[in-house]
């Protein structure tokens, strides 16, 4: 008998007396039969290849995507435990099962870049957590999916080459001295050009310029060591 093809069966029973013969009483009595699940189906994933975008902005631990695999059992017969079977994946990405829906909930491990890498791969198993040695002659209760995630590129701002400059230049030199150049660069695939400013809010602004194209830095005026020696400014880089 299959539950998964019938669930509920009602049988009429009869009983009577002298054999049956004319003259003799009867009775009856229905009994309704409910079948009992076994782990006899494996789990199948409808697809067999699945497609995922993921924002390299994506934070790790959250939830990046959800897999599914169904199972015609029953209670913890259908409970499905997901694997990332591949060294690709599972270096990246992790996956669990949610016991209320029992889908494969994916997360991020690590931080995603797409100018390193824009796609992954991952070979997803869902397996039965409660196996019933009776069915073990109907092969593996597991089934596995694929999963192509394509990481999205995410506008990034502008990265300096170092965090902090030092740079010199000698008192009374006149307006105009070169002091340095401060480099930035554009970490997105396609390398927009970079614009240099300083910030307008900084008492800097008044000694200091910065040739926005090139990132150069030039002052404005002489400079006298006695009345201060040092200067903090700040440089800021955007993209065009």
């Amino acid at each position: 008998m299959d539950r998964e093809a019938r669930e509920h069966y009602t049988v009429v029973i009869q009983a009577k007396d002298m054999a049956g013969q004319v003259g003799g009483l009867s009775g009856s009595t229905t009994i309704n039969i409910t079948l009992t699940d076994v782990n006899d189906n494996p789990p199948m994933f409808p697809q067999k290849n699945y497609q995922l975008y993921v924002p390299e902005s994506a934070q790790v631990g959250k939830p990046v995507g959800k897999i599914k695999a169904n199972d015609e059992d029953l209670g913890i017969n259908a409970d499905i435990k997901y694997s990332i079977i591949n060294s690709e994946g599972a270096n990246t990405f992790s996956i669990f099962t949610d016991r209320d829906t029992r889908e494969g909930i994916i997360s991020l491990k690590k931080p995603l870049n797409y100018e390193r890498k824009k796609t992954y791969t991952l070979h997803i198993e869902g397996m039965n957590t409660h196996m019933d040695p009776r069915f073990s002659y109907l092969g593996s209760f597991k089934d596995t999916a694929t999963l192509k995630i394509t990481v999205g590129d995410v506008d990034e701002a502008p990265v300096f080459s170092i965090d902090h400059y030092i740079m010199d230049v000698y008192e009374n030199s006149p307006s105009g001295t070169e002091v340095g150049v401060v480099t930035a660069r554009d970490p997105d695939s396609r390398n927009s050009p970079v614009r240099y400013f300083l910030d307008s809010k900084e008492e800097g602004v008044r000694y200091f310029k910065i040739d926005e194209i090139s990132g150069l830095i030039r002052t404005t005026q002489p400079l006298d060591r006695e009345d201060m020696a040092w200067h903090n400014i700040t440089v800021m880089a955007s993209e065009v």
